[in-house]
């Protein structure tokens, strides 16, 4: 598992960035749902 870490501690940490960017409810995915949720209430 420690290698994996090691290997890969760039791509960890930018999923992590991206997801705590998401779950701030500013991200692509959260953007998105906010938008079709405004076209389904009219």
């Amino acid at each position: 598992m420690n290698e994996f870490i090691e290997k890969n501690k760039k791509l960890i940490l930018i999923i992590f960035i991206i997801a705590v960017i998401e779950f701030s409810g500013h991200g692509i995915f959260a953007s998105l749902i906010r938008f079709l949720n405004s076209i389904n209430s009219i």
